[in-house]
This record gives structure tokens, C-alpha cells and sequence, in this order.
């Protein structure tokens, strides 16, 4: 255009045209000079628009993303791939092979994503053009350090990432729907050649066959937990659900599982050797990773983030679980006496600290979600720490209940380290909540003879009763601190009692409590042999109580029991975390338990939460357990936390 414009003024300068040819020359230099430069303008547009422009992809929209429209018309293929994105495809691949190039791979992943956007149709299709596209992006991501420009960190990169994940995630459910499953030697079809499954690699502590089946985590939306704790990277987060195994032949450490649908996080991740077998063929390899090992991953010679999600399949395990039996619990505790008891989430690992939760009152393990949730978002605590769950039915007696806790303490020790080796099982946290922070302090107390000597002045080894009554006793009211626990947490804990306990609400819930028969009819007996040898300096409390007190009772302020938990010496260190209805702030009540009642003398750390009675769900409880795990493990907390105050 621009030699044509000047050819046309060199003419008229001349003048070796007429003057009426000249004026037609005139005429065609401005419609030249129009045609060349006023189809250039600019505009004002909104920014934040223009800048999504600039962020559009395949996996945004209809349309590639300007890096590969840009690729297409300057090798004047726009046309090709309109009327024949296959045979473009086919082609690019090709041109790939004889000159490798970042923007070809860029340009091919982008295509091959909007060919099964439009074969959805057709499954099949649709997974084959899946496939490539996780090819190409992967290839693409290899070639990064190969580039002096490349750069993992770039905008690009995460795109190829996403394409990476988005492809192989759709090719998974296609896997699932059609009964696809992984066989070594199989081979699955690309546009151009096939990919030939190698080896599998697992992660998990499980036998993949020992899986029913898997979601995706990208196929839910989770509600009711205030963090999401997904950590972008290369993989697909899935949750695979486990079989449900048969008690009686279940191996040992199968009886600590929830009887629940299990559910555990993994991500998957094809590996694919970048060099071609044979012609158009590639292999690679099916991995699956543990999240709670693992947040990165080798990708060639260059380490790069995996992705993790652990709040879906938690959230999925516990919306497919019966509903919890907190209130049968306390109105009726033998019909949920046989699920009393440890439970862990994960296989039990040796080299990772155990953190046992305890609920409170007319509760369940289901009310640590949140916390737990928490926490896991933690790449350190996660790898450190195991987390396991009591559960009780909580109409029983404290005592009782804290005798239980005991008993499925030993267990696991005989269950997993029956010879005392493992160090990491002595630094066991308790963290409680509630009633629960009154069975986990005697976790760490001696009773000694002062509660027996609060009920009766005879010996319990002279007492006129059988030798169940006695083992029964003996197992209530002597105790001495466990070795593995090594740090307790108490959380809106009602050391000495609580007022609900003495009025109407006490009164009728104590009327609905049902003891189990059979730990009323052991200690019938007992109780009446006690009555007859009251010691001397018994509080009226002892006098009245001829029978075994529920687990409302055991909540009174008039509880001679609590008073002597809470002037005995707790032996590890311990924290507190309070509730107040009104303000941050010591004082006042979470509605149900003052803070009288929940204060602690010589704690390690007190924390005071704007929170009702549930102040394990309130954000800065859940942040002054991580910090206090964390202080656990020597390791110095965030800039900014401060011990005790869980605000900067």
C-alpha cells in the first residue's frame, strides 16, 4: 500500500497527466491513504473488561486465548482451523515433531479442548480429544525448561496446569461411567496415536482394590464449613471411597475405623514419557498421591505443587454418614455403647503424633468437622500430626467415661506399639471440648486415695463386695496420669460445673437419662455397700448419692468430684480456650458455662473467643490449636501470633 501511495504522488508532482486525470489519481490517493490508515482507531473501553479480555482462554470461553489466535493468523491457518480443526490438529502435531515449539503445544492443548467442548455428544470422541489435550499440556510444561523464557510461574504455565487437570478430570469420569479401569499395557487412543498405560504407583495405605470407587472434588460444592482448603497445583483431587470391611476378618487396626462410608483424599496424576515409543505412541504411568504425605510433586528435573483438596472428601464422608446420635447418647447411652471408642481417619502411622478430639455433652465426633478441617489446611500439622476421635455416650458417668477413655488409650498402644518404641505416641494432645475437658484432665491427674477417701473411710480392698464391683470401683476412682499424653487442650470446658446441671433443664434431662442395665445392675451392690460406710467428713452430696450419677450429675457444681479434679495438679501443660456471649474478653459466660467454671490457674495459654457454648467451631479457636500444635512441635508460629491471643 505504502509503494502505491507514493508512485500515485510521484505522478502528480510530474504533471505528466492531465488535469483531469491528475483530479481521478487524487481521488484514488485518498481512498488509498483511507483504506491503509483510518481502519486504525482506538477507543475507550471499561479496563476491567479489556483485562479479561486479555485473561480469556479455551477454558474461559468459545474461543482460544489471543497467544493462540495470534499463532494461527500469523501462519495464516485461522481459515484452516475453522473449516478443519482435525486435519489442523493432525497437522500442528506433526510440525511439533519436526520443530518443537511452545506456542505449537500452546496452540494444540487450546484446540484439542474446544473439539471436546463440541463432542460432548459423543463420549468417546469427546475423551479422546480430552486426552490429547492433558498431552499436549503436559508436553507443554516439560518444554518450559528447556525455554530460556520459560517460566513455571507464568500465566501460561498455570493455564497449561489447569488444561492438564480440567482434560484428565473429564477423561477420569468418562473412565468411571464406562467401566475404564487401569490395566497395564492398555491402550488409550489420542487424535494422533495412543497413550499405552504403564505402571501404578500409589501413595495411599491402601491397596487400590481396596477402593468401590471415586468422586472428583471438582463435581462438589461443599457447604457449612467456613475454610476450603484446596492448594492449586498439577493433579485431579478425587475421594476414594473405601469398601466397607467385615469386622471378623478385618486386619487389627480395622476395628479404629469409623463404621462410616470411608473416604480418603488422594490426588491422581498421569505421568507421560515425553519420547515417543514408536511412531505416534507414548506411555506413562497412573499415580496416585496422599495429600497428607505429599504437596508437590517432580515434573522432569523442576518440582512443582500438587493439587490438593481435603475439604471435599471430608464433607462428602461425613454428608453420606448416618446422623450423628448425640442425644440418644445421653438419654440412652447402652443402645450406642458398642461405638464408644478411638477412631482414626487415616491408616496409623508410627512417625506421626496422635491428637485425640473428645466432645462434650449430648455430642458427637462430627462436631470437631470444622476444627479439623482447620487444621489439615496446615502442610506442616498435616504431616506430623494423626488426628483421632472419641466418642462416648455422654449420658454415662464422667468417671466412667474417663475410664473408657483410658482403656482405648492402652488399646491402641497394644494395638500399634505393643513393645513402648514409638516416641512419637508419648507426645499425644488432647484436645476437648466441654464435658470432654473433664474426661482428658484426668488423662493427666492422680487420683491417688482422695476421691475413694471423699465416698468411704474403708479401704476398697476390705470392702464387703465381689471382685467385679471392686475392678469396677477401682477403675472409676483410681487413676494415675497416662505416659503418651504429653499436652492437653481445654475448650469451654465446665471444671467446676455448670448451673444448667441444678435447674429445670438438669432435672429433665437426668429424667430422661436411662442407664445401661447392665452397669446399674454391677454396681447396685457397690453403691449400697458405700451407703452404709459413708466416710465421716462425706459432703451432703455423698450422702445422697445411693446410685451411680449420670452424666448430668457429674456436671453439678455440687459434684465433690469436680472439686478435687480442679485443685489437683494436672501434670502436662495445658491450655484453655473460653467462650463469651458478650465480648472477647475474660468474664461473663458462653451461654452455658461461666467463665468461673472455665478458668484455669497456671495454664499455659488462655484464650477468650467472642463465641457461644460451640467455641471449638469459632475461627480463632481453630487458629490457637494450630498454634499451640505447632508450639508442640517446637516449631515457631506466624509472624503475628501471639500466645494466648490468636490475634495479632
Amino acid at each position: 500500500m505504502q509503494s502505491v501511495c507514493v508512485w500515485l504522488i510521484r505522478c502528480i508532482r510530474k504533471n505528466a497527466m492531465s488535469r483531469h486525470v491528475g483530479a481521478v489519481l487524487a481521488v484514488v490517493l485518498v481512498a488509498a491513504l483511507a483504506a491503509g490508515c483510518a481502519g486504525v482507531t482506538v477507543k475507550r473501553v471499561d479496563p476491567g473488561k479489556r483485562v479479561e479480555s486479555f485473561d480469556r482462554s479455551a477454558l474461559s470461553s468459545s474461543r482460544p486465548s489471543e497467544r493462540t489466535l495470534a499463532f494461527l493468523k500469523q501462519r495464516d491457518l485461522e481459515d484452516y482451523w475453522k473449516s478443519d480443526p482435525l486435519g489442523l490438529i493432525i497437522m500442528l502435531d506433526a510440525q511439533y515433531r519436526d520443530d518443537p515449539s511452545g506456542d505449537t503445544l500452546f496452540a494444540l492443548m487450546e484446540i484439542c479442548h474446544l473439539e471436546a467442548e463440541r463432542s460432548k455428544a459423543v463420549p468417546e470422541d469427546a475423551a479422546v480429544r480430552r486426552l490429547s489435550c492433558a498431552l499436549y499440556a503436559y508436553l507443554y510444561l516439560l518444554s518450559l525448561k528447556d525455554n530460556p523464557r520459560g517460566n513455571l510461574y507464568h500465566p501460561y504455565s498455570r493455564l497449561a496446569a489447569q488444561f492438564y487437570n480440567s482434560s484428565l478430570a473429564r477423561y477420569l469420569l468418562y473412565a468411571r461411567e464406562t467401566g475404564l479401569r487401569y490395566e497395564q499395557g492398555r491402550k488409550l487412543r489420542l487424535l494422533v496415536g495412543h497413550i499405552e498405560l504403564d505402571r501404578r504407583f500409589s501413595e495411599l495405605s491402601w491397596n487400590p482394590e481396596e477402593f468401590a470407587g471415586f468422586k472428583l472434588a471438582y463435581e462438589y460444592e461443599v457447604g457449612g464449613l467456613e475454610t476450603y482448603n484446596v492448594n492449586p497445583g498439577l493433579g485431579v483431587p478425587v475421594a476414594l471411597i473405601r469398601k466397607q470391611q467385615e469386622r471378623d476378618t478385618a486386619r487389627p487396626e480395622d476395628k479404629y475405623l469409623p463404621t462410616i462410608e470411608q473416604t480418603y483424599a488422594a490426588t491422581a496424576f498421569l505421568r507421560i514419557n515425553p519420547e515417543r515409543v514408536s511412531g505416534n505412541a507414548f506411555t506413562a504411568d497412573f499415580e496416585l498421591y496422599d495429600p497428607m504425605e505429599t504437596d508437590s510433586i517432580r515434573l522432569g528435573d523442576v518440582s512443582m505443587p500438587l493439587e490438593i483438596d481435603l475439604t471435599t472428601p471430608l464433607a462428602y464422608m461425613v454428608a453420606n454418614a448416618p446422623s450423628p446420635q448425640g442425644i440418644t447418647g445421653l438419654t440412652d447411652p447402652e443402645a450406642t455403647a458398642p461405638q464408644q471408642g478411638l477412631y482414626m481417619l487415616q491408616p496409623y502411622q508410627p512417625d506421626k503424633i496422635p491428637v485425640i478430639f473428645v466432645h462434650g455433652l449430648m455430642s458427637s465426633p462430627r462436631t470437631w468437622l470444622s476444627m479439623l478441617n482447620g487444621l489439615m489446611g496446615d502442610p506442616v500439622l498435616r504431616r506430623r500430626y494423626q488426628f483421632w476421635f472419641f466418642k462416648y455416650p455422654t449420658g454415662n458417668p464422667v468417671l466412667y467415661s474417663a475410664a473408657t477413655l483410658r482403656d482405648s488409650i492402652t488399646q491402641v498402644r497394644m494395638t500399634f506399639d505393643p513393645e513402648g518404641k514409638d516416641a512419637q505416641f508419648n507426645k499425644m494432645v488432647i484436645v476437648s471440648h466441654s464435658m470432654g475437658g473433664l474426661l482428658t484432665k484426668t488423662m493427666a491427674q492422680s487420683s491417688g486415695t482422695h476421691l475413694w477417701d471423699m465416698f468411704s473411710d474403708v479401704d476398697i480392698k476390705d470392702m464387703d463386695i465381689t471382685p467385679d464391683e471392686r475392678a469396677f470401683l477401682s477403675r472409676l476412682f483410681f487413676f494415675e496420669p497416662q505416659p503418651a499424653v504429653s499436652r492437653v487442650v481445654f475448650i469451654a470446658t465446665p471444671h467446676r460445673g455448670a448451673g444448667m446441671a441444678l435447674g429445670a433443664i438438669g432435672r429433665i434431662g437426668r429424667a430422661l437419662v436411662t442407664l445401661p442395665a447392665t452397669l446399674v445392675k454391677s454396681t447396685a451392690g457397690a453403691f449400697a455397700h458405700l451407703a452404709k460406710k459413708r466416710s465421716s467428713h462425706a459432703s451432703q452430696a455423698m450422702h445422697n448419692l445411693d446410685s451411680l450419677p449420670t452424666g448430668i450429675d457429674s456436671l453439678s457444681p455440687k459434684n465433690p468430684a469436680l472439686a478435687y479434679l480442679v485443685e489437683a495438679q494436672i501434670q502436662v501443660p495445658y491450655h484453655s480456650i473460653i467462650g463469651n456471649d458478650r465480648e472477647a474478653k475474660p468474664g461473663g459466660t458462653d451461654g452455658v458455662v461461666p467463665y468461673a467454671s472455665s478458668h484455669l490457674d497456671g495454664a499455659a495459654s488462655e484464650l477468650v473467643v467472642y463465641s457461644g457454648h460451640n467455641a471449638q467451631e469459632h475461627p480463632l479457636a481453630i487458629r490457637e490449636v494450630r498454634r499451640i500444635l505447632l508450639e508442640h512441635l517446637g516449631e515457631a508460629p506466624r509472624t503475628g501470633e501471639k500466645a494466648g491471643t490468636g490475634r495479632p
